[in-house]
């Protein structure tokens, strides 16, 4: 996703948990899954919500 001026809206990281989210995994799940704390998934799911 790119904003008008074809900048990257989201990090490759925010994108990894945003798919992984919508695929109904649990934040313990994807910590899990890409080797992060839970804490830092939440962060992630922040910073998506925030952009849009």
């Amino acid at each position: 996703m790119h904003n008008q001026k074809g900048k990257t809206l989201l990090t490759n990281r925010e994108r990894e948990v945003f798919e992984l989210l919508v695929q109904d995994k649990t934040t313990k799940d994807i910590a899990g899954q890409l080797f992060i704390s839970e804490k830092t998934v939440r962060n992630h799911i922040s910073n998506v919500m925030c952009t849009f």
